[in-house]
């Protein structure tokens, strides 16, 4: 064990730091973020450095003209987290780092209650603080213990939700333990933490062996091993959106979630008392149990799209044709089946599988979004090639039946066009029911009163008109026009929207009951200003809105938190 002493701060200079942001196709809430921190570095010596690692979408060169202090670095491929991490890294020059993911927003004071915490407490290798979900719930993940084998499998059958003051049984999350107060803990969040650079460089930085997930509690676990502390504060807060970066590598990223965990466990062998196959056993095992619970949480959706596939196979299993006599009287005359729809029962199982399972890692199950435009134009293709395909192998290997002189093809032209044209049932019912859920449940809302009356606050520059596009609104959100401090700015297109200005919000909202402000977040990270005190004396509620709204890709933040 090393003395901590060796890693003091002594000789460091006060409130210096240098921000590390790892991004991965987030263009939509990267401006937001880099606006928190660039709010939350006032006053401090300060060095931002952002990798664009590797995206699909890469960071808009608007955005990045809007935060020309920034530090940009592009990588041509994702590097993951620890390795993407580690090359950032080389470019910091400050004697902290701050480690931050872009689906975050972060309190003003944040930088500097951390630094003065750290430096408060010489014997501190990393230090993170209080994350709050979107709602202002607590994230568990910012405090933590090292997995055991008890906590692992009670987290994974329910116990630790059922005895959440158990210090046995919830000691993962440690939910046993007051969030108001500071701790030492085993491990913080990645998400966004502290950590002295010279601890971070006799580390050698993050583990590059694991791509995402875990290389943060392998840190934390180094960093114990030197003798160092890892601490939770809740001096600040910090918003994270959780999951933004993985939105477009849903499956991908639960693979590297316990992909990461048997890395950690045969890395770290002395943590456990049994042998090591019986733990990879037990990861494996909450592997299978977490693959229903989060590819497929919303088990509703897919037991009414196995309901619509199985009329279609229902329609072809009972399909039959044949040759049938009508003379009562006439002997020697039977009827002749020439097609039985029960021999196709390989078809109907196969439409019934490939279309599930094509939802289910589409990530069609894990919201409850009743869009269905994104997966129509993947499923009508999918369901033509199953069916046609089929059909063609039948076609081709078919036993003609032969009744006296007439030869029959049970698999002829008029059952294939029939059966693909069929095909296309599936799809357009899948979208069809979904339509009508999504308006039978927006009238419901309206009039049994569900639905909250909201007002956006911006619309100088970007467009409002998703945020009015009827599929594209917040479940549970009527949003009834928008506002601005200076509304003769507005576009053209969004006038429209314009119910008055700010100054007019107390008249606005007792025209329309409207309690709920929603601050738009623009693409260059700017928002329109706006006195928190005086709208909380009119009884409203402040959310900053960050996305474009697109495929419900937005996050909704209650900025009561932050302040």
């Amino acid at each position: 064990m090393k003395d901590p002493v060796n890693f003091g701060i002594v000789n460091l200079p006060m409130l210096s730091c240098s921000v590390i942001i790892i991004a991965y196709n987030s263009c939509d809430f990267i401006p937001a973020c880099l606006k928190s921190v660039r709010d939350a570095c006032e006053g401090i010596d300060s060095q931002i450095i952002v990798l664009d690692n590797g995206s699909t979408e890469p960071i808009i060169p608007e955005i990045k003209n809007f935060f020309p202090e920034v530090e940009w670095i592009d990588s041509k491929e994702n590097l993951g987290f620890g390795k993407g991490c580690n090359l950032a890294e080389k470019h910091a020059t400050k004697p902290y780092l701050f480690f931050i993911n872009p689906d975050t927003i972060i309190s003003k004071n944040a930088f500097r209650e951390m630094l003065k915490f750290m430096e408060e407490h010489p014997e501190a290798g990393t230090v993170g603080c209080r994350i709050l979900n979107e709602d202002g719930t607590l994230q568990w993940a910012c405090r933590r213990s090292f997995p055991t084998i008890v906590s692992a499998v009670s987290k994974t059958i329910g116990l630790a939700a059922m005895f959440p003051k158990s210090k046995t049984l919830a000691s993962y999350n440690m939910t046993y333990a007051d969030p108001d107060e500071m701790i030492e803990v085993d491990a913080i969040s990645g998400s966004f933490f502290c950590i002295r650079r010279d601890v971070y460089e006799k580390l050698n930085g993050f583990d590059e062996d694991y791509f995402m997930y875990g290389e943060d509690l392998d840190l934390c676990f180094r960093t114990k091993q030197m003798g160092l502390k890892n601490y939770y504060t809740p001096v600040t807060n910090i918003l994270h959106f959780k999951g933004q970066s993985c939105r477009t590598r849903r499956w991908g990223s639960y693979v590297d979630f316990y992909k990461a965990m048997l890395i950690f466990v045969k890395k770290h062998k002395d943590l456990y008392f049994v042998p090591n196959f019986l733990v990879s056993f037990g990861i494996l095992f909450a592997a299978f149990v977490g693959m229903f619970s989060r590819l497929i949480p919303k088990f509703w959706k897919m037991f009414l799209d196995l309901g619509v596939v199985a009329i279609w196979a229902f329609f072809i299993l009972c399909y039959e044709t044949g040759v049938f006599s009508t003379c009562l009287d006439c002997a020697g005359k039977s009827d002749v089946i020439i097609h039985s729809g029960s021999e196709d029962w390989i078809l109907a199982i196969l439409a019934v599988v490939l279309n599930i399972v094509f939802l289910m890692f589409r990530g069609e199950y894990t919201v409850s979004s009743l869009a269905g435009e994104k997966f129509l134009r993947y499923l009508i293709p999918l369901n033509l090639l199953i069916v046609g395909g089929y059909s063609a192998f039948r076609y081709f290997t078919q036993t003609p039946v032969v009744d006296g002189a007439t030869t029959y093809l049970p698999y002829d032209s008029h059952w294939i066009t029939l059966a693909v044209c069929s095909s296309l049932f599936i799809p357009l019912a899948l979208l069809a029911w979904r339509r009508i859920a999504f308006w039978i449940n927006y009238f419901y809302r309206i009039f049994a009163k569900k639905r909250h009356r909201s007002i956006l606050l911006g619309g100088r520059e970007d467009s409002l008109n998703n945020w009015f596009d009827s599929y594209n609104v917040i479940p549970g959100i009527e949003i009834l026009g928008c506002v601005s401090s200076e509304p003769e700015k507005l576009s053209e297109e969004n006038r429209k929207h314009l119910l008055g200005p700010l100054s007019d919000m107390e008249s606005i909202c007792n025209r329309t009951g409207c309690r709920e402000l929603l601050v738009v977040s623009n693409f260059s990270g700017y928002r329109e200003e706006f006195n928190m005190n005086w709208l909380d004396k009119l009884g409203m509620c402040v959310y900053l809105l960050i996305g474009n709204g697109k495929n419900g890709n937005f996050a909704l933040v209650n900025l009561k938190y932050l302040r």
